[in-house]
């Protein structure tokens, strides 16, 4: 040792937890590790739900019926095997065709409350539901 008794190294010790450096250690330690638990936690949910590819959207989505939600609007969809897709909602109803493009469905509805021109993908989530890009969430309906 260079001059200094073990005793004084002790007193330091046991001084340390209870300093104000030390607390703002701990709290910056705190911080950190919820931090990264947090952005763990992130990486982990968004490697879960990885794209469905061309064939997934075929065998999952297309030919089934969903009720969705985005917020307050509820819609129901059938995606049909041949092409076609129907919608209902309570402001009314629409029909138009899909088509399949790489791991995007694209949809063009020519009838109906809301027409629209969009090419989407999906994501699977919890219990079976189905999440789009334009943040549709989709659940098959029964």
């Amino acid at each position: 040792m260079t001059g200094t008794s073990t005793s004084a190294l002790q007193d330091n010790f046991k001084r340390m937890p209870n300093g104000p450096y030390n607390k703002r250690m701990q709290q910056l330690l705190k911080t950190t590790v919820f931090a990264l638990a947090v952005l763990m936690a992130l990486g982990t949910k968004a490697d879960s739900q990885q794209l469905l590819s061309g064939d997934e959207i075929q065998s999952q989505i297309i030919g089934h019926s969903f009720r969705g939600k985005k917020g307050i609007l509820s819609v129901s969809l059938h995606y049909a095997p041949y092409g076609t897709v129907t919608m209902q909602s309570p402001v009314g109803s629409g029909e138009g065709s899909w088509t399949l493009s790489g791991n995007r469905l694209c949809m063009k509805l020519m009838t109906g409350p809301r027409k629209a021109d969009e090419c989407l993908t999906f994501t699977s989530g919890p219990g079976g539901t189905y999440h789009t890009s334009n943040g549709l969430r989709l659940t098959k309906a029964k």
